[in-house]
C-alpha cells in the first residue's frame, strides 16, 4: 500500500508556498530582479544540491565548453530569476506581457495561424515560460495541459495566472489528450513542454545532447495525429530589467517521421538547437537523466 499523504500538511504547503509566491510578487520588477540576482548569485557559490546537478548535466551536455564553471554559475542565477519573475507574474501577468519588448523569427508561425493549420508549440524550459504563455495566448489563443501539483491552493494561483489571457487549460490525463487532439484538428495552437522525465508508459529513450534521455511520446503522437505544424519557441530573458524577447523556431523537419524513435531524435534536435542560442538559461539543475536504460548508470 502506497503512502497516504496527510491532506491538512499538504494544505499548509500550499498555503505557505502561495503565501511565498505572493510576497515575491508585490516587488517592483526592478527590485524583483535585483533580489533574484544578488540570491542567484549567493546560492551559486554554495554546495546546493542544484548546483550539483547543475554541473553533472553540463558535464554530460556541453562537456566542450570553453567555462562549465561560470555556466554552471550563470545557470543558477537564472534560474532564481525564473522564480522570482514567475511569482510576480502570476498574480500581474499583464505585467509580464508587457515586457515583451521584441519578437523574432515569428512570422511562419503567424502564416500558418492565419491559414487556420493545427500549430503544436514545444516550449522547453528555456527563459521564461510563463511569459512565453501569456504572449502565445494573447496573440493565438493558447491551448495546454494542466498536471496538477497536489497543492490545489498553488495550483489555483499557476491556473489564475496562465488562464489570464484566455488559455484553454485540459487536464494531463487521456480525456484531456483527446480533448487537445480535437482542438487541434480545428486549428487551434497547442504548447507542451517536451523535455520533462515522462512516466514509464508515456515515452522512450532518445538521444539528448548525446545522452540516452527518457523523452515523452506525447508530442510526436500529436504530430502525427493531427499533422500539425511544429514550432519551438522561448521567451529570453534580456539584460538588466529590459524584458524579454520572444524567439520562434521551426522544428526539425524530421520530427514528423513515421518511425516515432526517428521522430524523437528529431525532437530532442530541436531543442538542443533552442538551448544552445542561449545555454545559460536552460533549467540545468533538472535531473533530466534521472531514469536510465537498463544496465545505465544514474549520473546523480
Amino acid at each position: 500500500m502506497g503512502r497516504r499523504t496527510n491532506p491538512y500538511i499538504q494544505t499548509l504547503k500550499g498555503r505557505a508556498a502561495v503565501g511565498a509566491l505572493r510576497l515575491l510578487g508585490l516587488l517592483p520588477f526592478r527590485l524583483n530582479r535585483a533580489l533574484a540576482t544578488t540570491l542567484g548569485r549567493l546560492l551559486s557559490r554554495l554546495s546546493t544540491e542544484a548546483r550539483q546537478v547543475t554541473r553533472i548535466n553540463l558535464s554530460l551536455c556541453l562537456p566542450d565548453h570553453p567555462d562549465r564553471e561560470a555556466l554552471v554559475r550563470e545557470s543558477l542565477v537564472e534560474s532564481v530569476k525564473n522564480t522570482f519573475e514567475i511569482a510576480r507574474f502570476w498574480s500581474h501577468p499583464e505585467d509580464g506581457l508587457r515586457r515583451v519588448v521584441s519578437e523574432q523569427g515569428d512570422g511562419p508561425l503567424r502564416e500558418a495561424v492565419a491559414n487556420q493549420e493545427p500549430i503544436l508549440i514545444l516550449a522547453p524550459h528555456l527563459g521564461c515560460w510563463e511569459v512565453l504563455n501569456f504572449w502565445l495566448a494573447r496573440e493565438f489563443g493558447l491551448h495546454a495541459m494542466f498536471a496538477p501539483s497536489g497543492l490545489p491552493e498553488l495550483d489555483a494561483l499557476v491556473k489564475q495566472g496562465r488562464e489570464h489571457f484566455g488559455t484553454t487549460m485540459y487536464p494531463a490525463s487521456a480525456r484531456g489528450v483527446a480533448g487537445l487532439v480535437r482542438a487541434m484538428r480545428k486549428g487551434a495552437l497547442t504548447a507542451i513542454l517536451p523535455d520533462q522525465v515522462a512516466d514509464r508508459r508515456s515515452g522512450r529513450f532518445a538521444p539528448f545532447f548525446g545522452q540516452a534521455a527518457y523523452t515523452g511520446t506525447l508530442s510526436c503522437k500529436l504530430v502525427k495525429q493531427t499533422n500539425a505544424r511544429v514550432f519551438l519557441a522561448w521567451a529570453r530573458r534580456l539584460p538588466g530589467d529590459q524584458g524579454f524577447e520572444i524567439r520562434v523556431r521551426p522544428a526539425d523537419p524530421d520530427i514528423h517521421d513515421e518511425d516515432l524513435d526517428h521522430a524523437l531524435k528529431a525532437m530532442n534536435r530541436s531543442i538542443e538547437a533552442l538551448i544552445l542560442e542561449d545555454p545559460a538559461q536552460y533549467l540545468w539543475s533538472y535531473k533530466r537523466f534521472r531514469r536510465q536504460p537498463p544496465g545505465g548508470t544514474l549520473p546523480y
